[in-house]
């Protein structure tokens, strides 16, 4: 069976992935993740996901016209808005990325500086035009007059031949294919909120590394709450937006075994491309309304916000006696001093020796001392006390003000 060594491909929402170590540490602070498809075995929690992904693609394959109706300038209009969300703004990354994945036609007579300005001229809004999806079909269409996809690639097939997807993700997700791959989830329970903020600041949702495909379980339930809303923004209705994550993720992986040429951003472009055929943006927005409430904190920094809460009423408390403010000398024995009456204080009853009386336990000497605990008292002259472990301890008697 094949096994390929590849870098980490990322779903993410942000115009930068998480960096390879930040994913790294992450999960080595998780521990053990869950297995959630094994394409060898054919089994795992996935499996009818899976089982589901094959059978649409292969559908697809055969009978394209029942998904989507998608032309040519869809296609392009598509691939270019992806572009436009991931790439850099700089003209140079962009034509760099055109030329790298299709290539520009020009008339024979095209002089160097035609051929720049005309490239110039795809990403320049036409003025007078407001209407945001208006000006991306004018732009689209100057891309499309002037550069193509390179032929029988994936990107050719997304743009000009969504069947041609069918068939090589069909052929991937086969079970019967001998290069194995595994479904990864990542509930990422007991590790710390903070350890995750550069997941939630990058938007990184599942990534491919290693031939294998990874994602934060959590966020399913999210997607599955916005596919109600699936319908109304476009795409084809037999899929989820759980279904359109895992083949995004699922195209990654077809990519870096196929057209390993390709960096991490191309494939992002070309695996957002398809993912927008099957669900348009939505995805994008489902994400967005996951991220608002993730990370939570996890169970060891709730303890840590409960103990640090309680520490922070102790010190409120003490602090309102000004324990501070006590002379030292007030842990000796005031049992001499007068106390006022208008709070009497209980005399002590000197101890008296008694025999045991057969039957009866001893009552404790200290039973009358814990009578005493935390009750205030004050002296004639003013002082106020109160009995803290059997010891009289003094208390600052607060000003009126």
């Amino acid at each position: 069976m094949v096994k390929r060594q590849c870098n980490t491909r990322a779903w993410y929402g942000s115009k930068e992935p998480a960096a390879e170590q930040i994913i790294t540490a992450v999960e080595a602070a998780e521990g053990e993740p869950v297995v959630l498809y094994d394409h060898a075995a054919n089994e795992g929690e996935y499996v009818d996901i899976a089982k589901g992904l094959y059978d649409e693609m292969d559908s697809l394959k055969r009978t394209p016209a029942e998904f989507r109706t998608w032309t040519v300038e869809d296609g392009i209009g598509t691939f270019f808005q992806a572009m436009l969300d991931f790439a850099p703004a700089d003209l140079r990354s962009r034509v760099s990325i055109l030329q790298h994945l299709g290539s520009f036609k020009f008339r024979a007579a095209d002089g160097p500086e035609q051929k720049k300005a005309k490239i110039a001229a795809i990403f320049v809004e036409p003025e007078g035009e407001d209407d945001y999806k208006a000006i991306l079909r004018i732009q689209a269409k100057k891309l499309a007059d002037t550069w193509a996809p390179n032929k029988d690639s994936m990107l050719d097939y997304v743009v000009n031949q969504p069947a041609q997807m069918g068939r090589v993700l069909a052929d991937r997700l086969n079970p019967a294919n001998e290069t194995t791959f595994r479904i990864i989830g990542h509930p990422f329970k007991g590790v710390r909120s903070t350890d995750l903020m550069d997941l939630a600041e990058t938007k990184t949702i599942a990534y491919e590394r290693d031939g294998d495909i990874h994602i934060v379980t959590d966020v399913r339930e999210v997607l599955e709450s916005w596919d109600q809303d699936s319908a109304a923004s476009g795409g084809c209705e037999q899929f989820t937006l759980l279904d359109a994550l895992l083949l995004h993720e699922v195209v990654e992986l077809w990519l870096d075994e196929n057209e390993p040429d390709h960096d991490v951003l191309e494939a992002h472009i070309i695996a957002t491309t398809f993912e927008r055929y099957l669900k348009d943006t939505l995805l994008g927005v489902a994400v967005e309304d996951f991220f608002l409430d993730w990370p939570q904190p996890s169970e060891e920094e709730m303890a840590e916000s409960q103990r640090a809460e309680m520490e922070d009423q102790v010190a409120a408390w003490s602090a309102s006696f000004d324990d501070d403010e006590i002379p030292d000398n007030l842990d000796d024995d005031v049992d001499g001093l007068p106390v006022d009456k208008a709070i009497p204080a209980k005399k002590k009853k000197k101890a008296v020796a008694k025999k045991a009386v057969k039957g009866k336990a001893k009552t404790p000497v200290k039973v009358q001392a814990k009578a005493q605990e935390g009750k205030l008292y004050r002296t004639k002259d003013g002082k106020m006390y109160r009995v803290v472990d059997g010891k009289k301890v003094a208390v600052k008697k607060k000003n009126s003000a």
